[in-house]
């Protein structure tokens, strides 16, 4: 799969780029929504994970955008507080939600419970 990592915290880009690319994904980063929504309409993906909580724009307003474009990906969303997102008008979008600090074998199970889901 080709995945779009979003995360204002480069040790969560990095860490997470690492293992998915270990996983053998091809893996691009972005730093913030804003940044995202740049690649997206550059690229397609087959799954954006994104943080929530980012300057410029946050994970809410990025699903947000990334309908309003058209764009169908499954999102898995990360953050501290995930009922936030979930509970926003949003927070139905998510294919699957992780609390930070997440464990790497949280996002492998994700993973494959997305890619065991029919087109």
């Amino acid at each position: 799969m080709r995945i779009l990592v979003v995360d204002d915290e480069p040790m969560v880009r990095f860490l997470l780029t690492r293992f998915l690319e270990e996983e053998g994904h091809a893996v691009d980063e972005a730093v913030d929504g804003i940044d995202a929504l740049e690649r997206l309409k550059q690229r397609e993906y087959d799954l954006l994970i994104s943080d929530v909580h980012m300057p410029r724009m946050c994970g809410i307003d990025l699903v947000r955008a990334i309908r309003r474009l058209g764009i169908r990906l499954p999102l898995i969303v990360m953050d501290s507080y995930p009922e936030l997102f979930s509970e926003s008008e949003v927070g139905a979008e998510a294919f699957a939600l992780l609390a930070k600090p997440f464990d790497l074998s949280e996002v492998r199970r994700v993973l494959r419970e997305l890619q065991l889901q029919p087109v």
